[in-house]
């Protein structure tokens, strides 16, 4: 008796801890689950860029979040797909071209992670390359230390990116339902969006239901000895409240051709630029997640009322 109590206690920790010391993060969404185990190679130097995603997480800015880009690569083979981003936007309302239209960035919580102390374009350190189940941040043109919110999962053998500063810090062993969203049908939202061939929008893959795809949930499977949401919650707030101020004080928006140039570059993931941007001027004004759900889904009720009432006519 004794032997199977030491034996279940065993099992217990196994399953809380990981295999290998490793935190594994659960995103569901509307079409199934899938795990992130971040820092998969247990590299010190990731830890800010972990500890980055963690804080979302951990206040749940990733709820009722969209999935926003289901990016094929340059052949029609389902091998070369080339990624699967999102963590950019909310995900309400759940109807397309309404998301388009009313869509929210979620609420930075930093100006982007510092990968490159110096400035000279370089990742400070080493990492891994971004292959197939890799996930990196999304980032703006030429700058290694932008990234925010938004990530991005490798569908192929995308090690071009790693000189231009995409990080992978976290990796999807089972990739099945990655696969299954990027099988849903595509869709070009950007014209609904406002942003006509804006990356941000063109791929954004849609249910047999015509609905968006949604992370409903994140929680943790695993977690490593040490985890704790407490350390990267607080730093990420104590850098919030500095960004704030700072916003505080903008009194002009920046140039539209600067943001529009930001736009021009066709290189990979440049068009969360935008969003990021947008985000930093907004940030006082952006509410949290809940607020959000429920004032989007009055939004989203009264303009499916209004529809019905056309189509009764």
């Amino acid at each position: 008796m004794l032997k199977r109590l030491f034996a279940a206690a065993a099992l217990v920790l196994l399953i809380h801890c990981g295999a290998a010391g490793q935190t594994t993060m659960r995103f569901a969404t509307n079409v199934g689950s899938f795990d992130m185990v971040l820092n998969p190679n247990n590299d010190p130097a990731l830890q800010p860029i972990v500890d980055n995603i963690v804080a979302y997480i951990g206040l749940g800015r990733y709820h009722f979040s969209a999935v926003n880009r289901a990016a094929d690569g340059s052949t029609p083979s389902a091998d070369d797909d080339f990624v699967l981003q999102m963590g950019g936007f909310m995900g309400f309302p759940p109807v397309p071209d309404l998301w388009a239209s009313l869509h929210k960035p979620i609420e930075k919580l930093s100006d982007g992670v510092v990968v490159d102390s110096n400035g000279d374009g370089q990742v400070d350190f080493d990492a891994i390359s971004n292959t197939r189940g890799t996930v990196s941040m999304a980032l703006q043109a030429g700058n290694p230390n932008s990234g925010t919110s938004s990530f991005f999962i490798n569908l192929g053998d995308n090690a071009f990116l790693d000189a231009d500063g995409f990080v992978p810090f976290a990796r999807i062993e089972d990739m099945a339902t990655v696969d299954r969203i990027m099988r849903l049908t595509q869709t070009d939202l950007s014209q609904e969006a406002g942003q006509s061939g804006s990356l941000a929008y063109v791929d954004v893959p849609v249910t047999d239901d015509g609905l968006m795809v949604v992370v409903n949930d994140v929680d943790v499977v695993s977690a490593a000895p040490d985890f704790s949401f407490v350390g990267p919650i607080a730093s990420a707030l104590q850098l919030a409240q500095r960004n704030s101020t700072a916003a505080a004080s903008i009194t002009a928006p920046p140039a539209e051709e600067s943001l529009s140039s930001l736009l021009a570059d066709e290189s990979p993931l440049r068009s969360e630029a935008l969003a990021a941007d947008s985000a930093a001027l907004h940030a006082a004004a952006i509410p949290e997640p809940s607020t959000i759900a429920l004032g989007a889904l009055g939004i989203f009720a009264s303009l499916l009322a209004g529809r019905r009432r056309r189509a009764a006519r």
